[in-house]
């Protein structure tokens, strides 16, 4: 009885947000001003290309000021290594339009999945342009298994196109703030890829 008593007492717990909701997104058309993703994206390829490890790219990204030293922080990986990173969002560019929103708290390593990823889960921003590639191409949707779409011949080349794009970082730390921000800018920037459906 004891033990039913106390989860009881864990599931009726309040969580506690550093900032209410109201204080988190009051700000919001300020930080999306300020952050302005068109005029503060960079080239793609110019630091995701096929041979640069996140090691280098970190570098290169910090020397470029892309990203600040207080943006980096380490975690540990599941086989006890570890590895630096940043947490935030960020948003695939194609010219002057935004075309996808992301978050992540590993966001050099995310990019990273997006363009080398082999799975419809790792490069899942490219299997959707695979999709629509499908379905422009035959007329009609795609209705098969995930597993089983032809990931060579659709999501290959969107891979490629993806590397020809510009992306834009912009590091947050808090969770909360993290997922509403993404979905303002994908709202506010008309990102129609971005799907917040259920599964």
């Amino acid at each position: 009885m004891k033990l039913e008593n106390t989860l009881l007492e864990t599931l009726l717990k309040k969580q506690k947000y550093k900032k209410s909701f109201s204080e988190i997104v009051e700000n919001f058309e300020e930080k999306l001003a300020n952050f302005d993703p068109i005029n503060n994206c960079i080239e793609i390829e110019k630091y995701f290309s096929v041979g640069n490890v996140p090691t280098s790219i970190r570098k290169r990204l910090l020397a470029d000021n892309v990203f600040k030293s207080e943006d980096i922080y380490t975690y540990e990986t599941k086989g006890g290594k570890n590895k630096t990173d940043v947490k935030g969002i960020y948003i695939f560019i194609h010219e002057n339009t935004p075309i996808y929103i992301g978050i992540s708290r590993r966001l050099i390593y995310r990019t990273l999945q997006h363009l080398r990823g082999n799975s419809h889960n790792t490069s899942s921003l490219a299997y959707n342009i695979g999709l629509i590639k499908y379905e422009i191409s035959q007329g009609e949707k795609y209705i098969g298994k995930r597993k089983e779409f032809d990931f060579n011949h659709n999501v290959t080349p969107a891979k490629d196109f993806l590397f020809k794009q510009k992306i834009a970082f912009l590091p947050i730390e808090n969770s909360e703030e993290l997922y509403l921000f993404e979905i303002f800018c994908a709202m506010k920037l008309g990102c129609w890829l971005n799907k917040f459906e259920t599964h």
